[in-house]
């Protein structure tokens, strides 16, 4: 069994209302990316990928250094996920990590732990408990309160068994991959993680990533290998 890092990067992040790829906004002076990547920098993978958005691999490659190849993403989340797993080949039994390139602050604990779980069950992903009263409503008035201990947000990394996880593909897109596992009938592990785990979205989640980043200590390293990188 073999480990496979996919990065889906390409999203253009318009909702944090930057003119830059979301995976290139600065925080505490480093592209997002950077640290994204540095949580996996202690896990043995046989293969990685970053998809990025078109027109943008070289700056992409100039973050992540000649570890993680870049490639060209798609227009959606599940079309980068395709063009990835197509680019990693994974055997069969291989596992393949996907994680969100806005979720930087994922800790290396976290990741194995998800691994792990995969490598039992065959599809695992990160979860983070839900800390507030979570209502239904219908755009104006509420309609009834969730059970929240029955609820979890979904994060990442998603990790599944090549094999599972070619088959989840073949359901209709959902959100994330644990939709389509969820579509085919196959069940998922869930391995609760830190609130820290969040994705940044919106100008207020990045405001909060800049305090964490700057409070890290030490900051997350970054091993970028300057050099003639191929775009992809």
């Amino acid at each position: 069994m073999s480990l496979h890092l996919l990065i889906p990067a390409a999203g253009e992040g318009a909702r944090l209302g930057s003119d830059l790829p979301k995976a290139l906004v600065p925080l505490a002076g480093r592209p997002l990316l950077s640290f994204t990547v540095s949580a996996f920098e202690s896990i043995p993978f046989l293969r990685s990928v970053v998809l990025a958005r078109p027109g943008r691999e070289a700056a992409f490659s100039s973050v992540v250094g000649r570890r993680h190849p870049v490639r060209t993403g798609g227009s959606t989340r599940a079309e980068s996920v395709a063009l990835g797993i197509a680019a990693l080949d994974p055997g069969p039994r291989d596992l393949v990590v996907i994680h969100d390139a806005a979720r930087p602050f994922v800790t290396a604990e976290e990741i194995g732990r998800v691994i792990d779980a995969a490598d039992q069950c065959g599809a695992a992903i990160a979860v983070i408990p839900v800390a507030d009263t979570l209502k239904q409503w219908d755009g104006e008035w509420i309609l009834g309160t969730l059970d929240r201990e029955r609820i979890v947000a979904a994060a990442t990394p998603q990790v599944f068994r090549a094999e599972v996880l070619r088959r989840a593909l073949e359901a209709p897109p959902g959100t994330d991959e644990a939709a389509r596992c969820e579509a085919a009938g196959i069940q998922v592990a869930a391995v609760p993680v830190s609130r820290l785990a969040f994705k940044i979205t919106y100008p207020e989640d990045l405001a909060i990533a800049e305090a964490i980043a700057r409070n890290l200590t030490p900051l997350p390293p970054l091993h970028v290998e300057r050099g003639n990188v191929e775009d992809r």
